[in-house]
């Protein structure tokens, strides 16, 4: 992975040129946890099931509902939900944003937009490394935004696209969205639907 500044994902520099923009595939169904799904079976479609979970945890910051997510998005084998990074970053933001209990306090709001992609890795058509650039904004007392990126063994399950077995991959460079940091990183940006 991209080495980048510590403070790349909350600092902004807007990228003179970016790469060229991809289209993520469209749901055409929702599954466990209310999670979009009915992806295709491509490195895409991979990357876009892993940002509809994404979204899914981050925007609702709920510890339940991380846990539900990620049994449900899951393969065995690998970490426990308690272990799972976006469990870890719910507890973190719940912590961090002085919040009352387990899940979002009422006023408290978060919107998560997935901004770029990377495909790391394939091995054939069942086995994806995605990583997805989050564009994160809450808004408590006053607004604060950042760029979080985040990477998944993705797996082909039968007919969706899973959390793959074994050790997580390396930890995806966190970059502003659309600045000279995400360029340099890799980011591949998308295109809103």
């Amino acid at each position: 992975m991209a080495s980048v500044a510590e403070d790349a994902g909350v600092t902004p520099g807007v990228a003179i040129a970016l790469p060229p923009v991809i289209r993520l595939p469209v749901a055409t169904t929702v599954g466990a946890s209310c999670v979009s799904s009915g992806f295709p079976r491509t490195p895409e479609g991979a990357a876009a099931q892993l940002a509809a979970m994404e979204e899914r945890v981050l925007s609702v910051m709920s510890l339940p509902l991380a846990t539900e997510v990620h049994r449900g998005w899951a393969m065995p084998g690998g970490v426990g939900a308690a272990d799972w990074s976006q469990t870890r970053n719910v507890q973190s933001f719940l912590t961090h944003a002085r919040q009352s209990s387990n899940r979002l306090d009422p006023g408290t709001l978060v919107s998560v937009t997935p901004a770029a992609i990377q495909i790391k890795g394939t091995d054939g058509p069942d086995w994806v490394v995605a990583c997805v650039l989050l564009d994160v904004r809450a808004a408590l007392k006053a607004e604060a935004r950042m760029g979080y990126g985040t990477c998944e063994r993705m797996q082909w399950n039968g007919d969706r696209w899973l959390i793959g077995p074994g050790a997580p991959p390396a930890p995806a460079p966190s970059t502003w969205p659309g600045s000279d940091a995400s360029v340099d990183a890799g980011w591949q940006p998308v295109a809103s639907h």
